[in-house]
């Protein structure tokens, strides 16, 4: 079959926001889900707006924030109208703006490959196979260790696989392994502090929704639970006949022997959650069929703001993921094992002791590139804690310090309306620094040791939860330079 492509505009708004911050929004690509089924595959690429297409050419576009909403279509009528998380569940997304060309070539390559697994983008000589010759080093050289954790090496993996060297820093992402939260979290950032797009011509999102429409709560669609319909051959180390992302806990958990750590004792989560498979026993494919659309709306600089003129380009550093291994032992090709699972508390045990903590410690920044310098410093102006149903909340230290940089709790939801569904993670309030009155932001090197602790309620058992950070930092800028902050 020949993949035919036409780019075509984008229905969006474009509108002005406060002072002279900007705002358009774009819609994916519809897909078309039945009960309990997956969808985790990139959408078609489309076009951005075509006056932001012109405003920008050959020009930075500096974002100030990103938010998602997932609107369910009437297949009637065509209205759209925003999905609570028990109709569609958002497990993970991720967005990337470039050229329309170069989104393309990425789309083509990524078809047929699972998305988050590093491992099938063989081509990673430049950017990660060096770092693994300098294992040895790994203490003294932070910046040529181990791979970066999953919701970033997956993009820098399919970028450095698909495109040629030249073109490879013109694309942008955001998210990775943001989920369920999303819609109710702020990715603002304060004074300065802005994403950088060069030249933006088009997006592609990265989708990964489930279908939970009329699933009891009993069976915690969300979790992607291991039904009998998968195929797991312990042997062959496969599932649905396809070896599934690595396996890679820390010792923490591995000492614990947590389910998640090997497919021998694989329950659910997201090796479970592959692009096309049902999540309940019964999947009664011939069900309603829903239509869902991913809606993302861009706030920004216009070109000639008088902002841009002192704004400061961001990057997210790779840390942190709970469940990495030690310093010294991580794996050049997993990064880490991203989920596990929680355990019940010992019956008996009173309800507010219940609590599953996993902690760990992990360089700030692994960065893709082996010329990089460990003691790069940077200021860290942006963190939230990903976590599914049931975390109590992460907290970020600086090792050297025991200083307590950033603590997230979730927020969740209480009623039935998209945005406060009972039960559901509906948001986690980010750590934001700046200009006052905020506090001024950490200053951070790459080779910095993080401690993350991730907490989670065990009343009951999870599977597949994640304990992510996603941090914003910017480069610190030479000493004496004046820096304005414009909000």
């Amino acid at each position: 079959m020949t993949l035919r492509f036409a780019w075509v505009l984008v229905t969006a708004s474009l509108q002005f926001a406060s002072g002279t911050v900007q705002r358009f929004s774009v819609f994916s690509d519809p897909i078309f889900l039945r009960p309990s089924e997956v969808h985790n595959r990139y959408v078609l690429p489309k076009a951005l707006p075509e006056q932001i297409v012109k405003q920008f050419a050959n020009q930075t576009m500096h974002v100030k924030s990103l938010q998602l909403d997932i609107l369910l279509v009437n297949n009637t009528t065509g209205e759209k109208t925003p999905a609570p998380l028990y109709k569609t569940y958002n497990h993970h997304h991720g967005l990337m703006l470039g050229s329309h060309d170069d989104l393309m070539q990425m789309y083509k390559y990524a078809q047929g490959k699972d998305p988050f697994d590093p491992s099938l983008y063989p081509n990673q000589t430049d950017a990660f196979q060096v770092r693994e010759l300098a294992h040895a080093q790994a203490h003294a050289h932070a910046s040529v260790h181990g791979a970066c954790m999953m919701k970033r090496r997956s993009f820098e993996s399919l970028i450095n696989s698909a495109l040629p060297q030249a073109k490879r820093s013109s694309v942008t992402v955001f998210g990775g392994a943001s989920g369920a939260e999303y819609r109710g979290t702020s990715s603002k950032l304060a004074g300065p502090y802005t994403y950088g797009v060069d030249s933006p011509e088009g997006f592609m999102a990265l989708i990964h929704f489930i279908n939970t429409h009329g699933a009891p709560e009993s069976k915690k669609l969300w979790e992607c639970p291991c039904t009998t319909d998968r195929n797991i051959n312990i042997s062959n180390g496969t599932i649905d006949g396809k070896v599934p992302v690595a396996f890679d806990c820390s010792e923490q958990l591995l000492q614990e022997r947590n389910t998640a750590c090997s497919l021998a004792t694989y329950q659910g989560g997201y090796r479970c959650c592959e692009h096309g498979v049902f999540l309940t026993e019964a999947p009664h494919p011939r069900g309603p069929i829903q239509q869902i659309e991913a809606k993302f709306t861009f706030e920004f600089y216009a070109p000639d703001a008088p902002e841009v003129k002192s704004a400061r380009r961001t990057m997210q550093p790779s840390c942190c993921d709970a469940t990495q291994p030690k310093l010294e032992e991580r794996s050049i090709f997993t990064g880490g094992n991203v989920e596990y699972d929680v355990p019940q508390c010992a019956p008996g045990t009173p309800p507010e002791q219940c609590e599953h903590v996993l902690s760990n410690i992990e360089f700030f920044d692994v960065s893709g590139d082996n010329a990089s310098d460990s003691e790069e410093e940077f200021e860290l102006v942006h963190a939230w804690g990903h976590q599914h149903v049931g975390g109590n909340g992460l907290e970020l230290y600086k090792e050297s310090t025991g200083e307590l940089l950033c603590r997230t709790h979730p927020k969740y939801g209480a009623g039935k309306k998209a945005g406060d569904e009972r039960g559901f993670v509906v948001g986690i309030p980010p750590c934001v620094w700046g200009p006052p009155p905020l506090k001024p932001p950490p200053r951070l090197r790459r080779s910095d040791h993080m401690r993350t602790v991730a907490r989670y309620n065990s009343t009951q058992s999870h599977h597949g939860v994640m304990s992510l950070w996603f941090l914003t930092a910017t480069p610190v800028k030479s000493q004496g330079a004046r820096e304005e902050y414009l909000i």
